[in-house]
């Protein structure tokens, strides 16, 4: 984008991090729920509360999300629709915390995962043709 201060390739490590964390979410977020649906009854009645409810480790994975990606992502005036991709998909992260529902909540979370990966993705390609 024009007017845009070049980005270094200093910052790739910060994306390739982002885009781990974002991946890490998205396994997560997908795989959790069949993990626990494959184990036996016993098992899951043997597990503390804590681990059976996993709203607690939906909200301690995004803190490092915001954290490492906010910056990297937002840094340097990117476009309106590269804000727009970030913040949408910090949105919908964020909301999937409080949807009253699983279907919802890995909707939305899977999503804002996406969204992350897709945002950047873009922005490594960048710093790679400057």
């Amino acid at each position: 984008m024009a007017g845009s201060p070049p980005q270094t390739r200093s910052e790739a490590p910060w994306h390739r991090f982002g885009m781990g964390l974002s991946a890490l979410c998205l396994v997560h977020c997908l795989a959790l729920p069949w993990l626990l649906a494959s184990l036996p009854v016993v098992i899951l009645a043997a597990l503390p509360e804590g681990l059976r409810e996993n709203a607690w480790l939906h909200a301690a994975l995004i803190l490092p999300v915001l954290l490492v990606s906010g910056p990297v992502l937002l840094r340097a005036s990117p476009g309106r629709w590269q804000t727009g991709l970030v913040l949408a998909a910090f949105a919908a992260l964020i909301g999937g915390l409080f949807v009253g529902n699983e279907a919802g909540e890995q909707a939305l979370t899977v999503t804002g995962a996406a969204l992350l990966l897709a945002a950047h993705g873009a922005r490594l390609r960048r710093v790679h043709r400057h």
